[in-house]
């Protein structure tokens, strides 16, 4: 009941003058939705820049080198390196060999538009690329809804096998014909005429839309298909060129990605172990967004803490008034004293007073926060679908609170408001109940 009823003072007591306990609660509200607005922010971009990075197929490991200390001291300049010192068709081998298919090289070629007539002898213009299982596995735009993808053999075989998307089957065939396993013509401007079979279909991927602009008619639309890459170079007549920094993609669910990156790291060692001139240092795509995240908590943390500055001067404005307050119940203090009443009542009488005038300031700073974050979400989108229109519906601004933010920013006010009310609340509570009844 005690405890309830100095509730019930504090709230009569903050109510008692609303302009003078609003301007109190000021510099608690504007330094607590200062720092709900930064933290969401920060969090919202982490977020989209997760789901961004993800959307774009940024999975998998790269490589870069480090250049070795020479005889006379000096490190290699990189004008000395020649090919065979890098990365070697005979390396991405035994990588191959090594690891069984666990981890799969990124590569395409794209061999460009090829036209093809349907039944109703209808022209469908189609985008052809030779892909890897590596870049077929890694696209996170696209995924399989019928047959099977491709694979490294079909490619080793330069197998005449193709994987089309939804809008060609709908394009192509007549409504509710299956398209696997059946074979097309395809007339590839500028390479060949040749018969390939459907062995899988993928969705239309709607970035695949945005680039090329085509009409806005299904039989207009470009249609994606992919080929094996080993195909995709005997019918340009070229011979696989390893890239000096491929990109490795893990394929085995069962190890982690800092197991991946491991094993990809001991099998570069040997590799270079002889070569005296570069030393290979594998990276992971997943390892960089850890890292950007980091420096985005970090930025977004110290950002808060100059915001929370503004809560300091909040709650010396908090201890001000209730000095004041203090002074204008000295009276009702001396009574409260006289009749009774302990120090340590009186004393958590104030405290209480001061952590509801903070606690409620809390509040509204953090729905105001939060009404911040979500207009600056709203605000972005706008902007984003103004100025980039034919990516609007592939990323989105989502408005991400943060929970301990919040928690955090309640129990910082609260403590604000013990900090800062101690010490009226202790001189209130020292007062002489003579001296105070006879105060006017």
């Amino acid at each position: 009941m005690f405890f309830f009823e100095n509730i019930r003072l504090a709230f009569g007591a903050i109510l008692q003058n609303k302009m003078r306990t609003l301007l109190t609660m000021l510099g608690i509200i504007i330094g607590i939705s200062s720092v709900i607005t930064i933290t969401t922010i920060g969090n919202s971009l982490t977020t989209i820049l997760n789901k961004t990075f993800t959307e774009f197929g940024a999975a998998g490991y790269y490589i870069n080198y480090d250049t070795k200390m020479n005889d006379d001291g000096y490190y290699y300049d990189w004008t000395d390196l020649r090919d065979e010192d890098f990365v070697t068709p005979e390396i991405i081998k035994a990588m191959k060999e090594q690891f069984n298919g666990r981890f799969l090289i990124s590569e395409t070629e794209h061999l460009g538009s090829a036209i093809i007539r349907n039944s109703k002898g209808q022209t469908i213009t189609a985008s052809v690329s030779g892909d890897s299982e590596g870049a077929i596995v890694s696209d996170s735009q696209t995924h399989l809804l019928s047959g099977r993808q491709l694979t490294e053999q079909d490619s080793e075989q330069q197998k005449n096998a193709i994987i089309v998307s939804e809008l060609f089957v709908k394009q192509y065939f007549v409504n509710g014909e299956n398209p696997i396993n059946q074979t097309i013509t395809l007339d590839i401007t500028g390479v060949c005429t040749a018969d390939f079979v459907i062995v899988g279909v993928v969705n239309h991927p709607q970035l695949f839309d945005k680039m090329l602009q085509p009409g806005t008619a299904t039989i207009d639309k470009i249609s994606m298909m992919s080929i094996p890459y080993g195909t995709a170079l005997h019918l340009l007549g070229k011979q696989a060129e390893t890239d000096r920094y491929p990109s490795i993609i893990l394929n085995d669910s069962t190890i982690s990605d800092a197991d991946g990156k491991e094993e990809l790291q001991a099998f570069f060692d040997q590799a270079f172990a002889n070569n005296q001139k570069l030393d290979v240092i594998v990276r992971s795509n997943a390892e960089d967004m850890k890292i950007i995240n980091i420096v985005m908590t970090v930025i977004t943390v110290m950002i808060s803490v100059i915001a929370g500055i503004s809560l300091l001067v909040g709650g010396i404005g908090v201890m001000n008034i209730m000095l004041v307050s203090i002074t204008e119940r000295t009276r009702e203090i001396g009574i409260r004293k006289a009749i009774g009443a302990q120090r340590t009542t009186i004393r958590t009488q104030f405290i209480i007073e001061a952590i509801i005038l903070c606690l409620t300031g809390g509040l509204i700073g953090i729905l105001l926060g939060l009404l911040n974050g979500i207009g600056l979400g709203a605000l972005g989108n706008y902007i984003f679908q103004t100025m980039y229109a034919e990516y609007a519906d592939l990323i989105s601004i989502t408005v991400t609170p943060s929970p301990l933010a919040i928690l955090i920013s309640l129990g910082f006010s609260m403590l604000i408001g013990v900090f800062f009310g101690s010490y009226p609340a202790s001189k209130a509570a020292k007062l002489d109940p003579i001296e105070a009844l006879r105060y006017e």
